[in-house]
């Protein structure tokens, strides 16, 4: 984040003093997350291997990212807003803009670096939807629900120049500001906006709401307590992360210097001359198989012997599993969600709630500030549509549905829909028709076709269509066949 091009486009409003966090926290962060932690080098071992070496890592905030982000947003939401008109411009908006495709992606760097930021504007007589990392927005105002004023700063070069804006957002009004330099970092000099842009230097889009949603994890800052910047889902977990590529670069180098090795006795090791260096070079000619001229009088001496030691997997894989526990307890998963060994199979949300699962309240917080997100998302681009005129003035209310996350595999899907139907409170056509995704037609159909191999409770069940056919094809009854 460069604060001093914030500083310098609007030099009479204070800002806070947080470059430290953005510099160090997220900075951090960001290098844990593409793999490039601070413990990435380790020191060489051997007389002649000085240096350093890059340890062998398992890329676990990464995986970590991805898990929180597909537990938030695995399932679509259901976004419904009271107003026809609106609805139908709203569902136009996000699939023209990427919404579906591009969320769970910011969601993944959103839990990385502690937070993202979705920016709403007007472009070319459209609204547009900008994706935006923690490192690019600062807030500036807040009240104790949500961010409602923040800066946001990109650098851009354009031929021999760096450009750097600054986009002020405060309650509907964007305000930006262009600086010109020579060289990258540097915050230069103003220049007119139209250099680079096509937009006014201020548009008021005339409404209290937000131009931008901001979400951070649920996770209790406790390096930063003056402003509502959020904080990666690993901040106080990275010992841990540490030991991870520890034990994982230990279990690699576990086969490398666990291969095969023979010993084999002194008088066996020929020499030959190195054509190039002119050195001698020492070597034991394991393609000759015919014989092997040994001056020993001792049989021992003569015995060539197989030193391979046995490779230690179940003791890595043992102590890796038990550090992916204490990573689960420290990011609020439950344990042996995460696992290096075996996949553990999905878990219905029925099994995770019945288990009072540590997961299940961790992904709830998680929504619920991904609602209001949501929400705020939805109020902006309702506002700019009626700044452009594509949409009138009007009454509305915006609901966020949250479908089942947890994804329910075939065989669970299957077993529910038996015990349901056995208990009488499920039809058999309704069944079907979950079971193999059809329609009530295709699922009746399918019914006659099972009445050809069996019959139910006694009595064939194409009789018992043909008999409800016969009677106005009313097949309402057939909720009851057992």
């Amino acid at each position: 984040m460069n604060l001093s091009a914030i500083q310098a486009a609007f030099p009479q409003d204070p800002i806070p003093d947080v470059s430290a966090y953005y510099s160090e926290r997220i900075r951090l962060w960001r290098d844990i997350f593409e793999n490039n932690p601070p413990w990435l080098k380790v020191k060489r071992g051997g007389l002649y291997k000085k240096g350093d070496r890059s340890r062998y890592t398992l890329s676990t905030a990464k995986v970590l990212c991805d898990h929180f982000s597909a537990l938030t947003f695995s399932e679509q939401c259901s976004i419904t807003v009271s107003n026809e008109q609106y609805q139908s411009y709203i569902d136009q908006q996000l699939d023209r803009n990427g919404f579906w495709d591009n969320m769970p992606l910011l969601l993944t760097d959103a839990y990385a670096l502690g937070g993202g930021v979705v920016k709403v504007y007007a472009d070319q007589k459209q609204p547009q939807l900008s994706y935006i990392h923690a490192e690019q927005f600062l807030p500036t105002g807040w009240d104790s629900k949500t961010v409602l004023a923040g800066d946001f700063v990109s650098t851009t070069r354009s031929k021999e120049y760096y450009y750097t804006l600054v986009e002020r957002h405060q309650r509907g009004r964007i305000t930006h500001k262009l600086f010109q330099a020579r060289s990258n970092g540097e915050v230069g000099t103003p220049c007119p906006l139209s250099t680079l842009y096509a937009f006014p230097e201020q548009t008021d889009y005339q409404t209290d709401t937000p131009m931008f949603a901001y979400f951070k994890p649920c996770v209790s800052n406790n390096a930063e307590y003056d402003t509502p910047l959020g904080m990666s889902i690993y901040a106080n977990a990275l010992s841990t992360l540490e030991a991870l590529d520890i034990a994982f670069d230990s279990f690699v180098r576990e086969f490398l210097l666990g291969k095969k090795r023979i010993i084999v006795p002194a008088s066996a090791i020929q020499t030959v001359v190195d054509p190039t260096s002119g050195e001698l070079v020492r070597y034991f000619d394991a393609d000759d198989e015919a014989f092997v001229a040994l001056k020993a009088d001792d049989t021992k001496e003569m015995k060539i012997t197989d030193n391979t030691i046995t490779l230690r997997i179940e003791e890595h894989v043992a102590g890796i599993n038990a550090l992916l526990n204490i990573l689960c307890f420290q990011v609020g998963l439950s344990p042996g969600s995460l696992s290096f060994d075996a996949v553990q199979g999905l878990k219905t949300a029925t099994e995770i709630i019945s288990q009072d699962s540590k997961t299940a309240r961790t992904v709830k917080s998680n929504k619920n500030l991904l609602t209001e997100t949501i929400e705020t998302i939805i109020h902006a681009l309702i506002a700019v549509g009626v700044f452009l005129k594509l949409i009138p003035q009007a009454e509305y209310t915006v609901t966020v549905g949250w479908q089942d996350n947890i994804v329910i595999d075939d065989n669970t899907l299957i077993d529910n829909n038996i015990k349901l139907v056995d208990a009488g409170l499920k039809s058999k056509v309704k069944a079907i028709m979950d079971v193999q995704k059809c329609d009530e037609a295709e699922a009746l159909a399918e019914l006659e076709r099972i009445a050809k191999e069996q019959s139910v409770g006694g009595l064939a069940v194409d009789d018992f269509l043909s008999s409800r056919k016969g009677e106005g094809d009313d097949t309402s009854g057939t909720d009851a066949v057992e």
